[in-house]
């Protein structure tokens, strides 16, 4: 029993003819015929009887009807969600993101996926990178957006560089120290400075650079995973946020915050992965989505005091 024997009953059931059903699946009656026989024998239950000129669907054949119905209607729907997926127009992607790529690229992501790609859903989660990595394994993401150093290697993941953001320091327009041309670390840490925790690498980099003041534990008075509530504060209060500058995009774009530029300056940049299983055919609009964020990466974030 196969698909084609399912469609060619459910014809002749519709018309109450093997000739017009004939015609409507395109095939000659005795192999219209032979599919039905085929159907019966693979069934062990006859499904038409022959009563004049017409042929009455049997109790066994009733009950087909419906269940062939479905079957054959999940069929389609079947092959056009996997067309849609190969054209990546359609499909559910379920992305995991960590704290700092999730205030970088989820706003921007949603935007652009519900403009140009309106028969995907996207899923967006965060969580650490421990938990999106489990249930990425447990296949119930199909990639995460991370920071790179956040995930290391393992022969079932592969492992993309999606770009590098640079880092700084920032504050609200109205800050005191916006208006300087340029600052020292000694100015920055007369304020509050704010920022997820820092990896060891960044860590080593600023206490190399800035001396002892610049060790988190003396630099940092306030630290969350929520960039949003970070945000938050520096917009209300004197303090300075630490952190990747795609984060505070819209805010540096729109002249709301101001990056301050410190006299040495201050090389520092988040790098930016996607990581999905090696073992796991892909979505192409997961590729999609991986173009999109490496794309966005790659503008130069506009503001005034430059980037």
């Amino acid at each position: 029993m196969n698909l084609h024997h399912l469609t060619h009953f459910l014809a002749v059931a519709e018309t109450g003819s093997f000739s017009r059903a004939s015609e409507a699946v395109h095939l000659t009656q005795p192999a219209l015929s032979r599919s039905i026989q085929m159907l019966e024998q693979a069934l062990g239950v006859r499904l038409f009887d022959r009563i004049g000129k017409r042929n009455e669907l049997t109790p066994f054949g009733m009950a087909l009807v419906e269940k062939a119905k479905k079957i054959t209607a999940e069929a389609v729907d079947l092959k056009r969600t996997i067309q849609l997926l190969s054209a990546g127009d359609g499909g559910v992607i379920r992305l995991g993101m960590g704290y700092a790529p999730n205030a970088m690229f989820a706003g921007p992501l949603l935007s652009w996926v519900l403009t140009h790609y309106p028969g995907v859903t996207l899923h967006l989660s965060t969580g650490s990178p421990d938990t999106q990595l489990a249930l990425l394994r447990e296949r119930r993401l199909d990639g995460l957006l991370v920071h790179s150093r956040a995930v290391r290697p393992h022969d079932d993941l592969e492992i993309r560089r999606v770009g590098t953001m640079q880092s700084g320091f920032m504050c609200r327009r109205e800050h005191p120290l916006a208006k300087r041309r340029s600052v020292g670390f000694d100015d920055i840490v007369k304020y509050p400075v704010v920022s997820t925790m820092l990896s060891d690498e960044v860590a080593r980099t600023l206490v190399q650079q800035y001396g002892p003041m610049a060790h988190a534990d003396r630099m940092l008075r306030a630290t969350s995973d929520s960039i949003a509530a970070l945000i938050d504060a520096v917009q209300n209060t004197d303090a300075v946020f630490f952190g990747a500058m795609g984060a505070a995009r819209a805010r540096l774009e729109d002249g709301s915050w101001t990056r301050l530029k410190l006299t040495p300056a201050l090389d520092v940049h988040a790098p930016y992965a996607f990581v999905t299983l090696t073992d796991r055919t892909q979505s192409p609009m997961l590729e999609k989505i991986q173009a999109f964020c490496m794309q966005l990466v790659a503008q130069k974030i506009k503001t005034g005091r430059g980037t």
